[in-house]
């Protein structure tokens, strides 16, 4: 398996498993405003990377995430991953695993001290093991009224 920075040559299929990760959150997708923020993302140095994991045998993308650096309330900057998702069919064999290690290495090498993501409640508990196992501790809980 090898993990490197999205490109462009990479978007249907890490739209693929955007779309998946939205009807797995029950989410609607928007894959216009989707490509849109891909089509940024290449032109500008944002704050923003997509992170890939591509299947050395068959040459696709089997994992992805969308990693930012964002600042706090308190002016501190942090890493922030989300849209983690791995194909179904790869599960569970350590490919979330490696590519958290490697954005982790990532964040550190552009001196990021904290790294933040959120989970629903709801969420795997493979991916609470996972993200623990890691070392990140809960922190925060986030409570939302639809109205």
């Amino acid at each position: 398996m090898i993990i490197r920075e999205y490109s462009e040559n990479d978007t249907e299929e890490i739209t693929l498993l955007m779309k998946h990760l939205c009807e797995l959150k029950n989410q609607e997708f928007d894959e216009i405003r989707w490509r849109r923020s891909l089509e940024n993302q290449m032109k500008q140095n944002s704050n923003s990377e997509v992170f890939v994991a591509i299947d050395d045998d068959a040459d696709t993308v089997v994992g992805m995430a969308y990693c930012s650096v964002r600042t706090g309330e308190d002016g501190i900057r942090f890493g922030y991953i989300s849209n983690l998702i791995v194909k179904e069919e790869k599960r569970r064999i350590g490919i979330g695993e490696e590519l958290m290690k490697y954005i982790i290495e990532f964040f550190k090498g552009n001196h990021i001290k904290a790294l933040r993501l959120a989970l629903k409640p709801n969420s795997e508990k493979i991916a609470k093991l996972l993200f623990t196992k890691l070392g990140f501790q809960e922190k925060l809980r986030i409570y939302e009224l639809v109205i």
